[in-house]
This record gives structure tokens, C-alpha cells and sequence, in this order.
């Protein structure tokens, strides 16, 4: 196992990833020296994976949750846990360091994703405060963390120029994002990322490649900069930008060789 100084110097590549992996220690050390539940900011999900294999290295993923409000959370907090608490007790309502409000709008009204982060920016918050926002006919629900509800509530009146009621609900009546997903097949010369993922997102593999390289793809919510990485049924692909999809199933080998997949993606 690494030290905390090992792993930092490994995984860090900017002064950003240094400070983030510093402060995701410092409130590990604090959970176990006082003995109570800590949390980092919002993750994003690159965030997440130099934050998971920090974890690994240093071998405290047992007193580690990634938790984000709902299981297929893009944005999640690490939650450090004491002795006492379980993974499911961590992120159990009553100990959960979020917060959900609710915004309704008109049924006239437009709103995308935008401008309801960008009426929140505009409040002079910063993002890491601000888990996934979920879009619904009626407005939207949005994970923030516990200190900055009070303040969102007083303050979010508008967004994108229209009037939004907001309130603060319990977790527990968070309703899942409406997906609208189209099922594909295809074949592909190989099991590799860059293959699958331009297969499904219909894009040329060097396409592919050059957003793998530039860090834009995640396979099952973390970061994945190997083009060659193997894929398998259930396994869930982010391209930041184009959407998420699933594989379903890796079929047979047709007489050319190439290999048959079925998906799911997120239209």
C-alpha cells in the first residue's frame, strides 16, 4: 500500500488534482481521528476516479462511500466512515450530507439543464456545492449540499429568465431522472473501448480515441484514458457531451470476425 504522500504524488497531474486529493485525505484523517461521518465537496466523475484510486492505493475503500443522492448519481461526495457506521447507514437520510430541493416552473415554460446551473452560478456559489440537477416536466430536482440549501432556497428565484418556485423535499422523495433510451446492435473487430464506444456513439475510432485521450470517457463512472480497455455486458459508457449507454450483450463471431453488441443509449 501507498502512503498518503505516495499516492498523491502518483495520481496528482495538476495542482487542482494535488489540493483535491490532499483535502479528500485530510477529511478521511478527520472521520478517523474523531469519529464521525466527513465528506469531500461534489465530485465530478474524473474527480471521482483520482478519488476511488486514492482510496485503492492507500487501502481505506472499506471506510470510503461514493454517494451522490440515488445510485446512477453522476456527481457524488466521498463520505469517510467511522467505526460505527456502515455504508448503508452513511447514506441513510438521517446522516446524509445533502440536501434536495425542488424547483418548479411553469408548465409553459422551457428549462434545460443550463439554465438552472447557470442560475445557480449566478448566485455566486461554487459548482462543488451543486450535485446532479434532474430534469422533469414540472422543473427539476436538484442535490446541493446541507450548509447551502437555506441560502439556494432564499435566493434561486429564476432561471433562464423564468420564475421558479423552489423548496427543500426529503431525500426519499427524490424521483429518478425519465430516461428515454433506444436499444442499437452492431459488430465491432474487437472488445476494445475506442471500438465499442464509436460503434455506439457513431463516431470513427480515432474519433473515439481522441476523446478517450483528452479524458472525456468513463466506463462505469470512472475515467478510462486506455482506448484498449475491455468491455463486457453491463458495463456502462459515459462520453461527456454524447450521452450514456449500456451494453446488453456481446453476441456471437461473424464469419469476418467481427463481434456482435447490443446496447442501450440514453437519446
Amino acid at each position: 500500500m501507498k502512503t498518503r504522500e505516495q499516492a498523491v504524488r502518483a495520481l496528482a497531474q495538476t495542482a487542482e488534482d494535488k489540493m483535491l486529493l490532499q483535502q479528500f485525505f485530510d477529511k478521511y484523517e478527520v472521520s478517523q481521528e474523531r469519529s464521525y461521518l466527513t465528506h469531500t465537496r461534489f465530485l465530478d466523475l474524473r474527480e471521482r476516479t483520482l478519488c476511488v484510486k486514492a482510496a485503492r492505493e492507500t487501502g481505506i475503500t472499506a471506510q470510503t462511500v461514493f454517494w451522490g443522492g440515488y445510485p446512477d448519481a453522476e456527481r457524488v461526495m466521498a463520505l469517510f466512515l467511522p467505526d460505527y457506521l456502515t455504508a448503508e447507514d452513511a447514506i441513510k437520510p438521517e446522516n446524509s450530507p445533502l440536501a434536495l430541493l425542488r424547483a418548479e416552473k411553469s408548465p409553459a415554460d422551457t428549462l434545460s439543464h443550463r439554465d438552472y446551473l447557470g442560475a445557480l452560478m449566478g448566485l455566486g456559489i461554487e459548482r462543488a456545492v451543486v450535485g446532479d440537477i434532474v430534469l422533469h416536466d414540472d422543473g427539476a430536482e436538484l442535490f446541493v449540499t446541507e450548509d447551502m440549501a437555506e441560502f439556494i432556497l432564499m435566493n434561486f428565484l429564476r432561471a433562464g429568465r423564468k420564475r421558479v418556485m423552489l423548496s427543500q423535499i426529503a431525500l426519499t422523495d427524490f424521483r429518478a431522472p425519465e430516461v428515454n433510451e433506444e436499444d442499437g446492435e452492431g459488430s465491432v473487430a474487437s472488445l476494445r473501448l475506442d471500438s465499442v464506444a464509436a460503434l455506439i456513439f457513431r463516431l470513427s475510432r480515432a474519433q473515439m480515441q481522441e476523446r478517450i485521450d483528452k479524458g472525456t470517457v468513463f466506463l462505469n463512472q470512472m475515467q478510462c484514458l486506455k482506448p484498449d480497455a475491455d468491455v463486457a455486458p453491463g458495463d456502462r459508457i459515459t462520453v461527456r457531451g454524447l450521452g450514456r449507454a449500456r451494453i446488453v450483450e456481446l453476441g456471437g463471431v461473424s464469419r469476418k470476425g467481427r463481434q456482435f453488441v447490443r446496447y442501450t443509449r440514453s437519446v
